[in-house]
């Protein structure tokens, strides 16, 4: 596809776009005034440290902890909206439930996040089931701590947190193969999918990093901003509502950030082979003798000089995604919550690399968890490592502000 066809396709989809925007009628509820009303939770409820929050059509309910409600669960609701779309203490009876698939993923789910918290101490079991399933269970410090150092896009569902999940696996192209990357990629993405809920945000999320990955990965450098411009303009004509929400904001800011900025970190920090051969060091070594070990050998780096050169590439290539994405998604920050954590770059970079294992090990532990409890013990014990990692960084981190 030519430049020429891809412009008139994104102008075809602006006016679909526009048109769409214009005929949808999103269901809004009357505010300020007493409602009583029946609806069934599609959506599922996000938990705090006293309260849980219901989403239903354009609003939110927030009720007690307790009893939990779920997908699926039908629900007589008695209260008022205020002006922001906000119920507080409504009077909530559950009338019923729906069974059926949407039902059987939130139990499996609930069942998932119990075995890893009887497996992990909380704070690292909250790093896990916040990564793999996407359930905010999430202690008041806790989350303090990760906002101020800028790091709560990784406990939390987050199209920000998915991309730089599938950036790291592109970033192991040079060592996995292309194939071999865009393939684990594309499962992390559905295994994270599916896990979370198929919630709108994430599906989103996941339509943009699976175009944008297919882009690097069919080696179309040049269009990669053109199909992610494609992508978020489609998502936008199904969704009009998303171009309005700040994760959808987020999300297309930090893939945005990492298949420009990030990948050109990536090729100018250049591959991280390994040091010089044997041969090369005693070639060296022969030089630094006959010269009285003053001179070095021409052309030939010292150990020190190729450690801190490989040592500096590994730098670059850890530090490409998370800072690519802070720096793209730091202005709607700042519109939005009017402020930017000072440290979260350096957050991000530091525990960039624990985000992976915690991933890998936590769907392993997910899966395990149903079928073979000590195996899940056993992996528990090696995702203990990398979070606890992630989980003192923060907290050592946060005390700096």
């Amino acid at each position: 596809m030519s430049r020429l066809q891809l412009f008139i396709f994104i102008i075809l989809l602006v006016f679909s776009v526009f048109f769409r925007v214009w005929l949808d009628k999103p269901t809004i509820l009357p505010k300020n005034q007493p409602l009583k009303f029946e609806a069934t939770v599609k959506r599922e409820p996000r938990n705090y440290d006293f309260s849980q929050v219901i989403y239903v059509a354009d609003s939110r309910v927030y009720v007690d902890l307790y009893p939990r409600y779920r997908v699926g669960d039908r629900l007589r609701i008695e209260g008022t909206f205020d002006e922001q779309g906000r119920m507080f203490d409504p009077r909530v009876e559950k009338v019923g439930e729906r069974l059926g698939f949407s039902r059987w993923r939130s139990e499996l789910r609930d069942k998932i996040s119990k075995n890893v918290g009887a497996l992990l101490p909380s704070r690292e079991a909250t790093l896990v089931v916040g990564t793999v399933l996407g359930v905010d269970t999430i202690s008041q410090q806790f989350r303090e701590e990760l906002i101020k150092t800028g790091t709560i896009h990784v406990v939390v569902v987050s199209g920000q947190n998915l991309m730089i999940v599938a950036g790291i696996f592109l970033a192991l192209t040079k060592y996995l193969g292309r194939r071999q990357s865009m393939i684990l990629a594309i499962l992390a993405v559905f295994s994270y999918a599916f896990l979370t809920g198929f919630e709108p945000p994430v599906v989103r999320a996941s339509i943009m990093v699976l175009v944008s990955t297919l882009a690097i990965f069919l080696g179309r450098e040049a269009s990669v901003v053109w199909s992610l411009l494609i992508a978020a303009l489609l998502i936008v004509l199904v969704w009009p509502q998303a171009l309005f929400e700040v994760s959808f904001q987020l999300t297309f800011a930090a893939t945005l950030g990492i298949v420009t900025l990030g990948q050109w970190f990536i090729k100018v920090a250049g591959p991280v082979t390994s040091f010089p051969p044997a041969s090369a060091r005693l070639s060296e070594q022969s030089a630094q003798i006959k010269n009285g070990s003053k001179l070095r050998a021409v052309g030939v780096p010292s150990t020190g000089t190729t450690r801190v050169f490989y040592s500096t590439k590994l730098f670059f290539q850890v530090a490409a995604i998370p800072v690519s994405a802070f720096l793209f998604t730091a202005p709607v920050i700042l519109f939005y919550f009017s402020r930017v954590s000072p440290i979260a770059p350096l957050a991000n970079i530091l525990v960039a690399e624990a985000v992976f294992p915690i991933m890998i090990l936590g769907f392993l532990i997910a899966i395990s968890s149903l079928i073979f409890m000590p195996l899940a013990q056993l992996l528990a014990y090696l995702a203990y490592v990398p979070a606890l990692y992630f989980s003192e960084i923060v907290r050592l981190l946060a005390k700096l502000l």
